[in-house]
């Protein structure tokens, strides 16, 4: 049986993104030391504390996303342009959306949902009634991407995808390092974040 994982500490801290934007950004430091990182565009720092906190899990286990969460271990996601809107986060309208075949993909805004594991959980269901899932990036920055693209690897089978609401490249690529595999360089402004410890 594997030790228990602990979380020492978390930090919230803010960011202006090279777009103007704001950003929240959130580390999280395991008790044993593994720091593990999260982000988010819409100003919930629970979802980039949730993200963080499994960032700092892979990192710990030496595993990229979708190996602790026994994804299909694809090495690229395709993109797709769409405009349609994404489902908002009501699980029983969902559930009961669901129940009337009224989807034939579901297109989930992993930001608006708030964890790795209500993802999980509709892709889940999803799979059991034979709907594909496609992982909303909103304002198809690339880190969102990236976060997509590492999502959509955990989701058994092949019909999960990226949509961004702005043209993009075909394919995403998934990490294989460890944790989630956002490339944080992408950002100057994320270097320079004094995390507290």
């Amino acid at each position: 049986m594997a030790a228990p994982v602990f979380v020492a500490h978390t930090h919230v801290h803010s960011l202006r993104i090279a777009s103007g934007a704001e950003a929240l950004a959130a580390r999280v430091l395991l008790a044993d030391g593994i720091a593990g990182f999260g982000f988010t565009l819409n100003m919930e720092a629970g979802v980039a504390r949730d993200m963080a906190a499994w960032d700092a899990l892979g990192r710990s286990k030496g595993v990229p996303l979708q190996a602790l969460l026994g994804g299909s271990f694809r090495s690229k996601i395709r993109c797709e342009e769409d405009q349609l809107p994404s489902i908002a986060p009501d699980w029983s309208a969902l559930r009961k959306d669901i129940l009337a075949g009224r989807y034939d993909v579901l297109r989930i805004d992993p930001f608006a949902w708030g964890s790795v594991e209500m993802v999980q959980t509709i892709a889940a269901v999803a799979s059991a009634f034979d709907l594909g899932i496609a992982l909303l990036a909103p304002n198809a920055h690339p880190w969102e991407i990236q976060y997509c693209a590492a999502l959509a690897a955990t989701i058994r089978g092949q019909d999960s995808r990226v949509i961004v609401r702005s043209s993009f490249a075909p394919e995403a690529l998934v990490s294989e390092l460890p944790g989630i595999g956002v490339d944080w360089s992408s950002e100057p402004a994320f270097s320079k974040i004094q995390w507290q410890s």
